[in-house]
């Protein structure tokens, strides 16, 4: 059933692309011209941010009380790199199964291990969303778009305040560690505040670093593209990236963060470019998955 479900939803996405680009007039995309170094400096931003998770990760199992040498942060990079390479199945079970399957083979309990992804997750969707609405917030444009709504975003930007206090994030966490794994999880596996704050500014800073490539994305086929727009840029990309992470039906978020992208997009530039932005961002996310898995496996070998 789910496999079906999953396959009419791939279908939809797929009818809503073709419809969409049929009403679009495509003429003047043969004037774009691809700017390769904007590319590069977009690639050079995303393969920094995956290996930036995968250090915020080792920083919460050092939180934890393991010890990670310079040698196993090569071998962790890795288990990251082929983990996140899960994320294109349905469901964040296999990313976070991942990492504790190739992980434990270092000698790392599991139970650590699995604490850590659980956390490493709600933690940056939490804070993502604290992102996504502070940048609406702050963007005039999208502020205007809010309209009535801005309350609610207000409000909603102080619950994933509030749910990363320790203490709720405790409450939540073990709840759904107890869904997912039957077992009562420890309260004192859960970070103290002071971990909870370091790994929340460092996922912000990699939602923002993210969000800016892919901002050169879209400078490399619409250079017109204003400085102005940075910040509208940034926060649709939070939105996106904060609304595929919640929609766990979407491998690596396939179809949810290109529709938000595509829609937000058409509100500042040509539609037709939007769709080809969104689309191009989308193989570039490919390439730069494969990449990170190439340069991780190489650096572990070289060790």
């Amino acid at each position: 059933m789910k496999r079906l479900l999953g396959i009419g939803f791939y279908l939809l996405v797929a009818l809503f692309l073709f419809l969409y680009a049929q009403s679009l007039d495509f003429t003047g995309l043969s004037e774009i011209q691809l700017n390769v170094g904007f590319l590069i400096i977009a690639t050079l931003l995303s393969l920094g941010v995956r290996f930036w998770f995968a250090r915020i990760w080792a920083y919460f199992l050092s939180s934890m009380g393991v010890q990670i040498s310079a040698s196993d942060r090569r071998e962790l990079n890795l288990v990251y790199a082929k983990a996140w390479l899960g994320r294109y199945v349905p469901g964040s079970i296999v990313w976070v199964a991942g990492k504790v399957y190739f992980a434990s083979k270092l000698g790392i309990p599991k139970t650590k291990l699995a604490v850590s992804s659980y956390l490493e997750a709600l933690i940056q969707l939490a804070t993502t969303i604290f992102l996504a609405v502070l940048l609406i917030v702050a963007d005039p444009l999208t502020r205007s778009l809010a309209g009535d709504s801005l309350w609610a975003m207000l409000a909603l930007l102080g619950i994933s305040v509030v749910a990363l206090v320790p203490k709720v994030l405790t409450w939540y966490a073990g709840l759904g560690y107890r869904l997912i794994k039957k077992q009562k999880l420890d309260p004192q596996s859960i970070p103290g505040a002071s971990v909870i704050l370091q790994g929340s500014l460092r996922f912000t800073l990699s939602a923002l670093v993210a969000g800016l490539a892919f901002y050169f994305v879209l400078l490399a086929i619409y250079p017109q593209l204003g400085f102005e727009n940075l910040l509208y840029v940034l926060a649709l990309t939070a939105i996106a990236n904060a609304l595929s992470m919640v929609a766990i039906f979407a491998p690596a978020g396939v179809g949810v963060r290109e529709g938000v992208l595509i829609a937000g997009l058409a509100l500042i530039i040509d539609p037709s470019i939007a769709l080809l932005a969104t689309l191009l961002m989308r193989v570039m996310s490919i390439i730069w998955d494969g990449l990170f898995f190439g340069i991780a496996k190489g650096l572990q070998a070289a060790k």
